[in-house]
């Protein structure tokens, strides 16, 4: 069996600047901190590139891995708030933007790959970002839009819910995989 804690990034700072560039506030900081007590004994991680998400897997870790394939959606040319449509719409994309169904793509061959390299046994810590983790888990569990205006989602694996609420930063999913498929999923204590 092997275990990957696949978790969102912490806090960020709230500035106007490219979103790749955008860094964990000091809020964020103690919040990523506060979960290396539990997550600092895993045998690898990864990070999107993202700086906010390597921030926080720093603070977790001493060298992640940097994987391109697990940064956020690219939001492209967005001229409304789409976030229920995308959802209603797997295939539902801005102008030079992604949808879900691509995230989903993108994010199950970077985690794929990761569990490809995974001994049995052992243990990652994947930090990404909330669109892109939802998109991945669309794969194996059912996501329902509870509540569009405060992002609330209600996911469930083989009819077990396992988040009814907002997927709050440093927030994430503790995944078994066994010869190597997705077998069960939780949240991440």
């Amino acid at each position: 069996m092997k275990r990957i804690f696949l978790m969102r990034h912490s806090i960020p700072e709230k500035r106007d600047m490219p979103n790749e560039q955008i860094p964990l506030s000091e809020e964020g900081k103690a919040l990523a901190l506060s979960k290396s007590n539990v997550l600092s004994n895993v045998d690898r991680c990864f990070s999107s590139p993202y700086r906010r998400a390597v921030e926080t897997a720093e603070l977790i870790v001493d060298h992640p891995f940097i994987v391109e394939e697990l940064h956020e959606r690219t939001i492209g040319d967005a001229k409304e708030d789409f976030w229920l449509k995308q959802y209603e719409d797997y295939d539902f994309h801005n102008p030079g933007g992604e949808s879900l169904n691509q995230v989903r793509t993108r994010m199950k061959m970077a985690v794929d790959s990761i569990v490809c390299q995974m001994e049995e046994g052992e243990t990652a810590l994947v930090v990404s970002h909330a669109t892109a983790i939802c998109a991945y888990l669309l794969s194996y569990c059912e996501i329902e839009v509870k509540d569009a205006v405060d992002k609330v989602r209600k996911i469930s694996f083989h009819g077990k819910e396992i988040l009814n609420g907002r997927f709050q930063p440093a927030d994430g999913f503790e995944i078994l995989f066994e010869n190597d498929a997705f077998s069960d999923i939780c949240i991440m204590n």
